[in-house]
């Protein structure tokens, strides 16, 4: 469930609103929807229904605002019948499990923190809102491991099968090793890189001085970062790089980034029972998601949900 808004505290103020003002904060503290007795007011519906429009490359004035307002209020009651059950049955997700989830967004998007929160304000969305997303997503993790898994099988036979269908697939991680120096705009960056491409100044001596990584002080190394967890951007620049190359200077928002790549090592073949994990994780999926599908259809039968749109 998304948390519900929280306005600031005018008690001195409060005898000097105009009625217009008290008109404006009633539109605002409206209810969309009351669920179980949880409530999910017009703003909250509102700010979701706009970053979703925005996610689309929509205007507000866009006539499929309606039916994309109506698809976000259900994902919204499915959200508080999710939260609900996971209080019933003391399942919870902890803050620094949604802080260590936040950082693992901005690693794989490829960007520096303050570059991804800015296109993330640029999709409508703020930081707490994302947070809140990204908890309302481990939480629903959660309760389909805790109330569904056990309800889905996959054989073994199954599982062979795939297997020998997806042998070439079937590859245990490629493992990156590369190097990032990321230059503040203060600093003297046509200088540094030049004497970088010269051989003047090493790498790992200019990220320890200069980078603000916080790869810095191990040189700006970074080893072990399987494949499929880089963002697309990263795989094609490394992709284009051969051992040991430097990138060109990659301009970013409040200075610039270099990236050297050391090593990108394949994955070897999995036998059967190396990719049997994986695999099992594979066909759980969509199974998965049809269970809770249907147990949150049954949380919603026997809920009291009043729809006030």
């Amino acid at each position: 469930m998304s948390m519900p808004y929280r306005f600031p505290v005018f008690v001195l103020l409060f005898f000097c609103f105009t009625v217009g003002a008290r008109a404006a904060e009633l539109t605002v503290n409206k209810i969309a929807a009351v669920v179980n007795g949880d409530m999910i007011t017009m703003h909250e519906l509102r700010r979701h229904t706009m970053v979703e429009m925005a996610r689309r490359n929509l205007p507000p004035t866009d006539p499929r605002i309606e039916s994309i307002q109506k698809d976000v209020l259900d994902n919204l009651v499915n959200d508080i019948l999710i939260r609900q059950e996971a209080k019933r049955f003391k399942v919870s997700v902890s803050d620094s499990e949604v802080e260590g989830e936040l950082q693992n967004t901005i690693a794989r998007s490829g960007m520096p923190p303050e570059k991804f929160y800015e296109a993330l304000k640029k999709d409508g969305m703020s930081k707490e809102l994302l947070k809140e997303r990204l908890g309302n997503t481990l939480l629903r993790q959660r309760m389909a491991n805790y109330m569904v898994v056990r309800k889905v099988f996959v054989t073994p036979e199954e599982i062979a099968d795939y297997y020998a269908k997806h042998k070439s697939e079937m590859k245990g991680s490629t493992i990156a090793d590369f190097s990032i120096l990321l230059l503040p705009e203060k600093l003297p960056i046509k200088n540094i890189y030049e004497q970088l491409r010269s051989g003047s100044l090493k790498f790992e001596d200019a990220a320890r001085q200069y980078s603000a990584d916080k790869s810095g002080k191990e040189g700006g190394r970074i080893s072990g970062a399987a494949w499929e967890k880089l963002p697309p951007d990263m795989h094609k620049l490394l992709s284009l790089l051969k051992d040991g190359q430097m990138s060109p200077l990659l301009r970013t928002e409040g200075g610039a980034v270099v990236i050297r790549r050391n090593s990108v090592t394949e994955g070897a073949m999995l036998s059967l029972q190396e990719a049997s994990p994986r695999i099992e994780d594979i066909l759980r999926a969509p199974l998965l998601e049809e269970r809770l599908k249907e147990y949150t259809s049954q949380l919603r039968s026997k809920a009291v949900i009043d729809i006030r749109l």
